[in-house]
């Protein structure tokens, strides 16, 4: 019973302490790509592999919170243990956040769709700059409706 307990709450405290991340300073950038349900996930980093999505969801349109899918450092190439992972971008400007499921890699900061960024900025697509600064911290995969 005592070694129960111990592990419950060990395992408790290391989920908080992920939950619990401050969030970093990045960027969003855009591609309309992350708008189309019809590309093939099998196109991504997180394709195949024992980390890949493409036999769970065979293209963007499949997985559960899309259009919010894109990509991001985290995953940092082929079959990343970061494939999949949901992450709330925040626009310090405007307050709003939106939860993304990672599907690919993108380097510096995020790239979401299009329709995604306009959203959580305010932009429209003849003022929007080519980045844009943002927030962004890992949640829980519910937060995607991944889990």
């Amino acid at each position: 019973m005592q070694f129960i307990l111990t592990s419950t709450l060990a395992l408790l405290a290391t989920a908080l302490t992920a939950v619990a991340q401050p969030p970093l300073s990045t960027t969003i950038n855009f591609d309309d790509r992350y708008c189309n349900s019809d590309v093939a996930l099998t196109t991504t980093a997180c394709s195949t592999g024992s980390n890949g999505l493409a036999s769970r969801w065979p293209t963007f349109g499949n997985v559960p919170n899309f259009p919010l899918v894109g990509g991001g450092f985290p995953v940092e190439g082929f079959n990343s243990a970061n494939c999949g992972s949901c992450w709330e971008i925040t626009d310090p400007n405007t307050g709003r956040s939106v939860a993304i499921t990672l599907v690919n890699v993108a380097t510096p900061g995020f790239t979401l769709c299009t329709d995604t960024l306009l959203a959580l900025t305010g932009f429209n697509r003849t003022n929007v700059p080519g980045v844009v600064p943002v927030t962004a911290r890992q949640v829980p995969l519910i937060d995607c409706g991944t889990q």
